[in-house]
């Protein structure tokens, strides 16, 4: 089971988590007061943006950098 772990979790890139971490600030901005809010999605933008200009070559055309939570 630790070893499954392992290559699924090496299988991510580094982009595919921060693009992850950015869209989950995202969603948890929408939870907080309108000033933190706004302070919070552009963070989220900021990090998912320089993430996206450092591997290009992982961004998909359509990337919106949303994980939908169930």
């Amino acid at each position: 089971m630790v070893g499954l772990a392992a290559i699924c979790w090496a299988m991510w890139s580094p982009t595919e988590i921060i693009c992850s971490i950015s869209s989950f600030v995202s969603y948890w901005a929408e939870l907080q007061q309108q000033a933190d809010k706004e302070m919070l999605e552009a963070g989220a933008d900021a990090l998912k943006t320089m993430a996206l200009k450092l591997h290009p070559q992982q961004a998909s055309p359509a990337n919106t950098g949303m994980v939908l939570l169930h």
